[in-house]
């Protein structure tokens, strides 16, 4: 697995982080609103203008192994001063505006502009609040220019990639035998009017009956958990806490808490908040349950399903901006998240950022046979699917059926897709109930001859960007 291979996961966090100003390279950006509301908030608020000047005197070196045009310099140092990176950040957001990802092989662009941005707010405090709506001078005032500039340019780049005029690079993505486009409805560029409308291509098959290129695995067999989409698994990672600071991460140890803290840097997830607002008696259930995360590659089908037959319980969307999902913008530690390989699938993956991006929360009740002889006749328990977008342009949209008292069947019953921008489907599997904490699935992913375990790579590196580090 790669950094360009896992761009389509985390493509959202660029686009929620930084200003721009008045010039030529944003006179026809379809992103001009936004840009416009910025230039103008820089040109009046001294604040604004003292807060960008605060950033860029906080620009860090790259870590060992990053380097642009062989300077392992913070690329945005070049910019001179405060008024030069609020005018760089500006053509740079006008550039991503209208820049499609491309592909070669199993390798994408992508993440170039997600991670050239990152360096903005890298170990850098003022940057990371200036993205985040706070005055880096005065930490204790709000500064919401930068905020709201972030949230209208989310939605001018998402028209943007709903339009005709983002379907440029379709052609190339279904070219890529990778992308299995056979598997899909439509099967040619001309057919996908937009962007997202290609990135959340249906699979051929019926909702009522199943799709003939995933095949459920022994479909009549109440005990077996089927994947929820194309993704790869990975068991969820915690902090250890210790007088309210990390001390340790390690794979979870089951049981999981409602306070469980998942891989906590600098924003705590817990399993309460992660099941939004499910009725207490219902989160109560998850004490000590087990999990797993299904990351999406973003050249695979994006729809996600029922990973169990069963009947739904609650069902919510947690819009980015609410409580519980207020927002992450600037992660301070991009290498940290995202390693020189890219893989932010990997065990260790830092789960605490997804409270604040728009996820979904579905909590399903299955019934299942216990042993011959044994009592009670059926077990019982509950899955919770709960999808994460990684904010507005990766939004999280759930289908009509996906509703409370909703019977549903593995590996077949949609509930919904994500577009462009990334995805993440994390699971939480409760105990047996009435089983005195008996583990209902164990946090490890058992397969069965012949069921796919993985993707050959290719050699080919993705075409270049004006982002690429060397």
């Amino acid at each position: 697995m790669t950094r360009r291979n896992l761009a389509g996961l985390l493509v959202l966090i660029v686009l929620v982080s930084g200003p721009g100003l008045h010039g030529p390279a944003a006179a026809a950006s379809p992103c001009q609103r936004s840009l416009d509301y910025l230039a103008d908030r820089y040109a009046a608020e001294p604040q604004t203008r003292a807060a960008f000047q605060a950033a860029y005197d906080g620009l860090q070196p790259l870590p060992p192994g990053y380097s642009y045009g062989g300077s392992g310099a913070n690329p945005w140092t070049a910019a001179g001063d405060g008024e030069g990176l609020a005018k760089a950040v500006g053509r740079f957001y006008a550039q991503v505006c209208t820049t499609l990802p491309q592909i070669v092989g199993d390798s994408d662009n992508a993440l170039d502009s997600i991670q050239y941005f990152a360096w903005l707010y890298y170990h850098n405090k003022a940057g990371q609040r200036l993205v985040q709506g706070i005055d880096p001078v005065d930490p204790a005032r709000k500064l919401p220019s930068v905020a709201t500039f972030l949230q209208m340019f989310l939605e001018d780049y998402k028209a943007f990639m709903d339009s005709p005029q983002s379907t440029g690079q379709v052609a190339e993505w279904i070219a890529d035998p990778r992308i299995e486009i056979e598997d899909y409805r439509r099967t040619r560029a001309a057919e996908y009017e937009s962007w997202n409308a290609f990135f959340a291509r249906n699979l051929k098959g019926d909702p009522a009956t199943g799709y003939p290129s995933r095949p459920v695995t022994m479909p009549d067999r109440d005990y077996v958990v089927v994947a929820p989409t194309d993704c790869i698994m990975n068991p969820l990672v915690q902090v250890v806490v210790k007088d309210a600071q990390p001390v340790e991460r390690r794979l979870l140890e089951n049981p999981l808490q409602r306070d469980t803290v998942l891989d906590v840097k600098g924003i705590p997830l817990s399993v309460d908040e992660l099941l939004g607002d499910a009725p207490d008696a219902l989160k109560a259930k998850f004490v000590g349950a087990t999990g797993l995360a299904c990351v999406l590659m973003p050249n695979t089908y994006h729809h996600f399903h029922s990973p169990v037959d069963g009947t739904i319980r609650y069902a919510q969307i947690v819009e980015a901006g609410s409580p519980g999902a207020a927002g992450v913008f600037g992660y301070i530690d991009w290498p940290n998240w995202v390693p020189l390989d890219g893989n932010v699938g990997r065990p260790g993956t830092d789960f605490s950022q997804f409270q604040g991006f728009t996820r979904g929360v579905i909590v399903i009740e299955v019934e299942y046979a216990n042993l011959p002889g044994r009592e009670p006749a059926m077990l019982k328990g509950h899955v919770a699917s709960i999808p994460v977008g990684l904010d507005t342009v990766g939004s999280v949209v759930f289908h009509d059926g996906v509703t409370e008292g909703a019977r549903v069947k593995k590996g077949v019953t949609p509930f919904g897709n994500f577009f462009f921008g990334g995805s993440l489907d994390i699971m939480l599997f409760s105990p047996i109930e009435g089983a005195d904490g008996a583990e209902m699935l164990s946090p490890a992913v058992q397969v069965r001859m012949g069921n796919q375990i993985g993707i050959l790579n290719t050699p080919q590196p993705a075409p270049r960007t004006p982002w690429t580090p060397d």
